[in-house]
């Protein structure tokens, strides 16, 4: 999925005079948190988490290059970190994720200070790479491409990666696979993961058992598109087979997954997300246009017919099924007309909710070769537009859940409510408690009424 997130480590536990101090800020998908906790488990031997740079021995920046703005927050960063490192003249700075697959030696070359880059395959070297700089080698790069799966260790790190600095493992993502064979013409994934690459199943399953030990009741399942898992293993594996063993594992109440490509929706696959309890009723399959002109100029691999024909056939077995996606608006060549198709496609789903963004020119892609025809405040008027719309939607979608009773996974505080719990509803909407109870815990599923909402969220409380 190509949402953003851009969260910072948090630990409540005092640094230990024993380990060094290692903060790690994160930004693009989940696949690039899933890697940050990754590498906070690669370096726990040696490093705890701390909640700022200042008080980092180590400072690693997990970048994301799907559009400008985390490259823009990266270049920032690095300026703020070469005045901090006049008063701390032994800390490292390392830069990971996308961007330093993408541009590897180049952003030594800027002169900021940096002493590692590494790229999306390259998780595991870290310990040697900073061992090597502590004795004196020059910066270190290592950005090579893996053909197979990168060994990393299993389990995570004792650290969290919430907004609100809550200590919680509710939910796990755990990932997948890596890479992608799509070639979407606008996407620079496939160039900075590379192909797609199959996680062996034992190994996801033996993670999940992990995860659930720990305390998580919900797990995420992480890849670009990974309803296409498997195929490249042999003998090969279905996405619908994981899906069934996933949730023969005891402990496992919930199971989501982000993304499903919609070329790659067969019949096995709606039956399992329809017959599987544990399968949360909440699908995030990216749409991207609503044109087939453009969609085919993205390279998309499915029309707008194929993808109505899936939401018809899951909703027609489950009304109440929730419909995430992504869109893109402004897309080389788009016309009026073009852009009217895909907000005839929002009318037609009624999403209930969309990750939408302005057409970005990534270096690298195909779309990057494209004549544009459109300025960026005419993509941004479409944008206003199509966000409008979505609102709406949204208003509306979250209104038929007020009066109805739900089944809750408490997964969180309440961020505004002290004593307070919140959680998710299967179909991915958070709900919050807004009277504490003393019986709400961590990884409790409770039913509960939905007795209000607010712009973006439910309101609940517990039956009487």
């Amino acid at each position: 999925m190509e949402s953003e997130s851009d969260t910072k480590s948090t630990s409540e536990t005092p640094v230990s005079t024993a380990k060094q101090g290692v903060y790690i800020r994160t930004f693009g998908c989940q696949m690039n948190e899933y890697d940050t906790q990754k590498l906070y488990k690669i370096l726990e031997k040696d490093y705890q988490p701390v909640d700022t740079p200042e008080q980092a021995d180590l400072v690693l920046i997990n970048t994301c290059s799907v559009r400008d703005k985390p490259e823009q927050k990266l270049y920032s960063m690095l300026g703020q970190l070469k005045g901090l490192r006049e008063t701390r003249p032994n800390m490292m700075v390392g830069v990971c994720g996308c961007v330093a697959q993408q541009e590897g030696e180049k952003i030594l070359k800027n002169g900021r200070g940096v002493d590692l880059v590494f790229g999306t395959h390259n998780l595991s070297l870290v310990p040697s790479l900073i061992q090597l700089r502590k004795k004196g080698a020059p910066p270190q790069v290592a950005v090579d491409y893996r053909e197979e799966w990168e060994e990393l260790p299993l389990g995570f790190a004792e650290v969290d990666l919430s907004k609100n600095g809550q200590k919680q493992h509710v939910t796990a993502f755990v990932s997948i696979s890596r890479g992608c064979n799509k070639n979407c013409t606008y996407c620079i994934v496939p160039t900075t993961r590379g192909p797609e690459v199959s996680r062996a199943l034992d190994e996801i399953l033996r993670e999940v058992r992990i995860a659930v030990h720990r305390g998580s009741r919900e797990i995420v399942l992480l890849g670009q598109t990974v309803n296409s898992y498997g195929r490249d293993l042999s003998p090969r594996i279905s996405f619908v087979h994981l899906l069934d063993r996933v949730a023969e594992i005891d402990g496992v109440e919930r199971i989501r997954f982000t993304s499903p490509h919609p070329q790659e929706v067969k019949q096995d696959f709606i039956d399992c997300v329809v017959n599987n309890p544990k399968v949360a009723r909440h699908i995030h399959m990216p749409l991207q246009s609503g044109s087939n002109a453009i969609l085919k100029a993205m390279n998309r691999n499915y029309r707008r017919e194929k993808y109505l024909s899936i939401i018809e056939a899951l909703k027609t077995r489950v009304p109440d099924m929730a419909i995430t996606t992504d869109i893109i608006v402004g897309f080389p060549g788009e016309t009026e007309a073009d852009f009217r198709e895909t907000l005839d496609v929002m009318d037609v789903v009624q999403f209930d909710n969309s990750y939408s963004f302005a057409f970005s020119s990534r270096p690298g892609t195909e779309a990057a070769k494209m004549t544009e025809h459109m300025t960026q405040d005419e993509k941004l008027e479409r944008l206003q537009i199509l966000q409008a719309m979505q609102e709406r939607i949204t208003s509306h979608r979250l209104d038929a859940w007020v009066g109805r009773e739900v089944e809750v996974l408490v997964d969180n505080h309440n961020q505004h409510r002290e004593g307070c719990m919140q959680g998710r509803i299967s179909q991915n909407f958070m709900l919050n408690f807004d009277t504490p109870y003393n019986d709400l815990t961590l990884g409790k599923t409770v039913k509960a009424k939905v007795v209000g909402r607010k712009r973006f969220t439910l309101v609940g409380e517990l039956p009487a």
